[in-house]
Parts: structure tokens; C-alpha cells; sequence
């Protein structure tokens, strides 16, 4: 790793296994031919614990995430919108969130996660400025029209710099729940441990914070959540410890349906693959036949759906594939499992894709860090970035690949390319530091020491 570089990456096999881009199409054939502008979403989708297998959609456009809870999107977008998960719990209940997709005509990469404290934050931002709840504005266009345009990036850093007061010290940092790297996985993320012991909601009167007894530790008035010059008194550390140690109930499975499947050939394997499924071990207690729907999402964005008990398709490209199969048994249960699959490439080294996945980003900016993003080889052996420390500089992993715009408010500058290692580093300017250099200055300055480090750089936007 360069000298000049103020982080380091940590390599995890482990994080190969993300879903992939969807495109999704009633006819499984996708959008190829398509002249509109493409816009890939991604990012994870979580409970306190991963929203496994979740179905994720956009309007009419739908994914599926993979079994960490993160899923890829590709769509046409025109406009901001909101985005809803569905998850289908163990004892056949289903958990619906909803998160927020802004759009930004050059930005085609976006980060949009979906969890208790973005679909809490639109439910009372509904309630407080439209007196209807979430779930009633999303079935009305104009309603859902109305919040997104008044839910605006002023209000929604009010009410985080908000939270972050009234949660302290377990809201730990300041925090973008919409769009900043999430890891479902409670030891890992803190916003995720806070989502499984203090449960917010939003009421007529007020944003409850509860624990997991349901005893109301606090009530925030709207009118003071979504202004940042309100003063405010923290629920307290008393509360919260106790609040924490409470454990979260884990939906029970009660579920008749046992799926059972063989997939032919396992991950990892090498693309391209005739690759196929058999689900036909699954069995309900109840008898009769059962019906199966499956999701195929690919690492290029197509979604491919098929039906009955062998599923079979030609994996083509290297990198990530979800499959996810719905079985329903003659009594309407239906049971959700899934598999992640990871293509490599045959020669990754001779014909390198980058981005899919796998890209870190400096978080927090600070004035002394470098604004960069590493992006791996799609279908190759370093597989993906996880949060790590080196010194005043903080990387987070995040499904997200680089963007070739911006980044933390830093304009896209170049990137510096090595093959042989398998990254590529994209630089932004840092907004924060004021070094007197121009634009084309840091540019030149960024060429030189990649290429004395034997890489290529390019300031051309990446393919």
C-alpha cells in the first residue's frame, strides 16, 4: 500500500458472498436494450439483525437482499422516491421498513439502507407535517410526493443531530442511518445494537423510545426532533443500561415448510457455469404439492425468476449472485431461503473489472485524511474491504462501489489503478483542507506518486 495513503484494508473471504445488482423484469429478460440512464442502489437492509433474503423494491422495480442483508438495485430513476424491504420472519410474520432513495441525475451510485430509525424518521416526519402515518401516505401518490419533497436533507440532519443528543451515549457518533455504510451485525455496527434494544415510535403526539419490555423510557415532541436549535434533555445512561439489558425477542419458527435444496455447483466456482438448483426435498406437514418461485440476481444487474422444483442458468459474468426461493405449501405458508453465490473470474489479472463491490471509503472525514474509496477486482481472490483503524483515519466497509462524481462532499479527482494488486483507489478533494492547491494541482501531484508507485492513473471517469 502507498506511503500516502493514511488507511489500511483488511481482506475477509467471508464478505465475497454479497448479493448482486438487480434489474428486475416480469419476463426475467431484463432491460439491456434500454437507452435511459441506469442507477445503481445498494446497500443493507436491518432489524437489529439482518433482513435475510429481504425483497427490496423501488417503485416497481425489486431485488432481493442476500443472507447479510444487503442487496443491489439497478433502475431507471428519474426522481427521488421511497424504497421499502420486506422481511419474512421465522414465525411467518413479516417486518415492512421503508427508507428514502434521493436523486441526484450525476450521482448513478447510491448508497440507501432501510432500518428502524429511517423508517421511523419518515413515519413521524409523515405524522408531524401531514397527519398521516407512513403506512397510510405510502398507498397516496400525492402524499408520498408531499413527504419526500418536504423531507428535506435540512430536516432529516435535524433530527439525527437530535437523536444523537436524546440517544448519547449509545447514538455514539454523528450518523446518516439513509446512507452512510451500515453492517448488520450488532457487534460490529453500534446503530445496530441500538436498533435491537431501544425500539422508537412514532405516535400523534410524539417520537416514543421504548425497550424490549415496552416500557416508554422517553417522549420527544416532533416540533423539537426535526429542530436542531431545541434544546433537549437525554433519555440518560441509567435508562439506557438498563435498557440494554434486556434482550431482544427472536421471532420463534413455527413454520411448516422445511426447504430443502442441492445447487449444482457450489461456491465458489469459476464463470462461466451451467449452474442449477434442486428444491425438490422441500416438504410441509401439510400434504399436497408445493409451489416454488425463484429469484436469480446477477452481478451485471439481470434478474432472471423461475418457477417449480429445478431451477437451472448459464452464469456468465464473475462476482456475486444471490438465489432466492419462496415455497408455498397448499395451506398459503410460504418459507423463504436463499444462497450466495461467487463467480470468479478465469483470468481476472488479464481482463480486470472493478466495483461490483467491496469499496471502503474514509468515515469520518477529517481535515488530515485522505478522501479516497479502494475498490476491488469483481470475481477475484482479495474479496472485500472491512472497517479497520489507522490512526486519525477510519474506513467502513459498504456494498456501495466508488462513485465517479463525488465524495463526503469532495469532487471526484482520479484513480490510481494496480492490477497486480488488484485495487483501485479513487481520490476526491477534501473539502475540509485548504492546502492552496488547485483541482488540476492535486491531480498532478496524485499522477506522480501513483505512477512512482509502478500504477496507472487515469482521471477519466471509470467505465
Amino acid at each position: 500500500m502507498p506511503q500516502y495513503l493514511t488507511l489500511t484494508f483488511t481482506v475477509a473471504l467471508l464478505c465475497l458472498a454479497l448479493s448482486a445488482c438487480s434489474q428486475p423484469d416480469n419476463d426475467g429478460q431484463g432491460r439491456s436494450g434500454s437507452t435511459n440512464q441506469l442507477y445503481r442502489l445498494t446497500g443493507t437492509v436491518a432489524i437489529g439483525r439482518p433482513g435475510a433474503w429481504a425483497e427490496v423494491c423501488i417503485e416497481t422495480d425489486c431485488s432481493r437482499a442476500n443472507q447479510e442483508g444487503v442487496y443491489r438495485l439497478l433502475s431507471e430513476r428519474q426522481r427521488s422516491a421511497l424504497m421499502q424491504a420486506t422481511i419474512e420472519n421465522a414465525d411467518q410474520s413479516v417486518t415492512e421498513l421503508t427508507g428514502l432513495y434521493r436523486h441526484e441525475p450525476d450521482q448513478t451510485v447510491a448508497l440507501v439502507n432501510i432500518n428502524p430509525t429511517t423508517d421511523v424518521l419518515l413515519d413521524s416526519w409523515s405524522q408531524y407535517q401531514l397527519s398521516q402515518t407512513l403506512d397510510v401516505c405510502t398507498t397516496n401518490a400525492g402524499c408520498r410526493n408531499d413527504l419526500i419533497s418536504s423531507f428535506t436533507p435540512d430536516r432529516q440532519q435535524a433530527a439525527q443531530q437530535q437523536l444523537q443528543t436524546w440517544l448519547a451515549p449509545d447514538w455514539q457518533t454523528a450518523r446518516n442511518p439513509f446512507s452512510d455504510p451500515y453492517i448488520a451485525d450488532p457487534g460490529l455496527d453500534w446503530l445496530d445494537d441500538l436498533h435491537d434494544h431501544v425500539q422508537l415510535e412514532a405516535t400523534p403526539t410524539g417520537l416514543n423510545a421504548l425497550d424490549n419490555e415496552d416500557d416508554i423510557l422517553d417522549t420527544l415532541s416532533y416540533a423539537t426532533l426535526f429542530d436542531e436549535n431545541a434544546a433537549l434533555i437525554a433519555i440518560g445512561g441509567d435508562a439506557l443500561t438498563a435498557a440494554f439489558e434486556i434482550p431482544p425477542a427472536v421471532p420463534a419458527s413455527d413454520n411448516p415448510i422445511t426447504i430443502d435444496y442441492q445447487a449444482i455447483p457450489s461456491s465458489p466456482f469459476t464463470a462461466p457455469v451451467d449452474w442449477q438448483v434442486d428444491v425438490s426435498g422441500t416438504r410441509s406437514n401439510f400434504q399436497g404439492a408445493l409451489s416454488f418461485q425463484h429469484t436469480l440476481v446477477g452481478p451485471t444487474g439481470r434478474v432472471t425468476i423461475g418457477s417449480g422444483a429445478l431451477f437451472a442458468a448459464s452464469l456468465t459474468d464473475p462476482g456475486p449472485y444471490t438465489w432466492v426461493v419462496v415455497a408455498t405449501d397448499t395451506e398459503g405458508n410460504q418459507a423463504t431461503d436463499g444462497l450466495a453465490l461467487q463467480a470468479s473470474a478465469s483470468d481476472v489479472i488479464g481482463q480486470p473489472s472493478f466495483g461490483a463491490e467491496g469499496s471502503c471509503s474514509t468515515s469520518p472525514l477529517t481535515a488530515n485524511a485522505s478522501n479516497i474509496c479502494i475498490s476491488t477486482v469483481d470475481g477475484g481472490s482479495l474479496g472485500a474491504c472491512e472497517a479497520s483503524d489507522s490512526g486519525s483515519t477510519q474506513t467502513q466497509y459498504s456494498p456501495a462501489p466508488c462513485s465517479p462524481v463525488s465524495q463526503q462532499g469532495g469532487v471526484f479527482l482520479g484513480t490510481c489503478t494496480s492490477v497486480l494488486n488488484q485495487i483501485r483507489i479513487y481520490h476526491y478533494d477534501n473539502s475540509l483542507r485548504n492546502t492552496g492547491e488547485t483541482l488540476t494541482e492535486q491531480r498532478t501531484r496524485l499522477r506522480n506518486q501513483c505512477v512512482s508507485e509502478g500504477r496507472t492513473w487515469s482521471a477519466e471517469l471509470p467505465e
